[in-house]
């Protein structure tokens, strides 16, 4: 078992395509994740390959599709933001953030104010911010979003400045300049870097 796992890693490196390809199907998850990184790094994961990954029975699979799936945006992700795995829903999130996919704007938003898991809210609300600089979101259902998760816990909050900065309306600006007196230190870190002022 080991040793498949080698070859698939190996075969990254050593352009070795059919090998990697073989090692997709294998009976250990490993491996399977190992496959799928050495055809991404020799640019040769297809996106059927991609999606039948995400169909996989292990989570880990799964997990390793979906963050190979920044570069396809061609294979659709945004139902695995519903996933009752919070590790798949909080890595669906990240990367339609990089994707900047706007049609996935509504349920980020669902997950930014409502998800249980707190790792998921804050993912939720940094793929927000990054959406809020595309011209063909809706900006208002963000900041609606972006100021809500202003109660949250610290690291949203701290997220959720970066993404408030981006907006000039009034109640973005106040809610940045009220983050210099929030009772954690990095959220006022945070704010006192974005509006150049001397924090404590």
């Amino acid at each position: 078992m080991r040793g498949r796992r080698i070859k698939a890693a190996l075969a990254g490196h050593r352009g070795e395509l059919s090998q990697a390809r073989a090692l997709l199907d294998d009976s250990d998850a490993a491996t399977r994740c190992a496959a799928l990184g050495a055809l991404d790094r020799l640019d040769g994961l297809t996106a059927a390959e991609l999606q039948a990954a995400l169909n996989d029975l292990s989570v880990s699979v799964r997990r390793r599709a979906l963050e190979l799936a920044v570069k396809h945006p061609e294979v659709e992700i945004e139902v695995y933001l519903s996933d009752p795995d919070s590790s798949l829903a909080e890595t669906a999130a990240f990367v339609l953030g990089e994707r900047a996919e706007t049609k996935a704007l509504g349920a980020l938003t669902t997950m930014a104010s409502s998800h249980a898991d707190e790792l998921c809210r804050e993912t939720a609300v940094a793929a927000l911010g990054a959406l809020a600089a595309m011209e063909c979101a809706d900006r208002a259902m963000i900041l609606t979003c972006l100021l809500g998760a202003m109660t949250d816990r610290a690291e949203v909050r701290r997220r959720a400045v970066l993404g408030l900065f981006q907006f000039e309306e009034p109640e973005a600006q106040e809610a940045v300049e009220a983050a210099l007196r929030d009772k954690d230190r990095q959220v006022r870190a945070v704010a006192s870097e974005l509006l150049g002022v001397v924090g404590d």
